[in-house]
């Protein structure tokens, strides 16, 4: 039960419109048929918007490590009869797709990554050839939790590390 509150903060902290949301979304240029993986789904708030976007024909991975993040989706994918929806366990440095993806998409997940070089291979085995990378990770605000245990990435150490990786950066936004 506290599992399920947990994620529905997260959802509700996801949609708040300071977190920019459909800003975010409208920037992935999302189209019908589309394979998504939500790495660090958490509580599946843009699984869920991202399913709406690409519609029956496409499909999005909801991929956690966390196996009761996954469950919350899984029970509120079937609950509402979502099908297009596919939890996925990851593990620490990476997880498994049975088909590769359009898009990529980590939202404040990347300074959980205990190897990103590892991870961001990981990726790239699963990535379409012309296929997208979109990482949003916190940045150091001062005095706050962020900013004082290190919950954040710096924006360049990012860039370098995905464009090491092989990967190059195509746009920027300040979300």
């Amino acid at each position: 039960m506290f599992g399920n509150f947990r994620f529905k903060m997260l959802n509700r902290e996801a949609a708040s419109g300071k977190n920019k949301p459909e800003e975010i979304i409208k920037s992935l240029g999302i189209k019908i048929g589309m394979i998504v993986a939500d790495i660090g789904a958490g509580g599946g708030y843009f699984t869920f918007e991202f399913s709406k976007n690409v519609g029956k024909d496409g499909r999005v991975y909801a991929i956690d490590t966390d196996r009761n993040s996954l469950a919350f989706i899984s029970n509120k994918s079937k609950e509402e009869m979502i099908n297009n929806i596919k939890a996925t366990l990851a593990y620490e440095n990476g997880f498994m797709l049975p088909e590769t993806a359009d898009l990529f998409f980590l939202r404040n997940v990347f300074h959980h990554l205990s190897n990103p070089d590892e991870y961001l291979h990981n990726i790239k085995r699963f990535l379409k050839k012309d296929g997208k990378l979109a990482i949003i990770d916190h940045q150091k605000n001062g005095f706050s939790f962020i900013g004082l245990f290190d919950h954040f990435v710096p924006e360049e150490m990012i860039i370098e590390t995905v464009e090491k990786a092989g990967f190059r950066v195509l746009e920027k936004f300040d979300f």
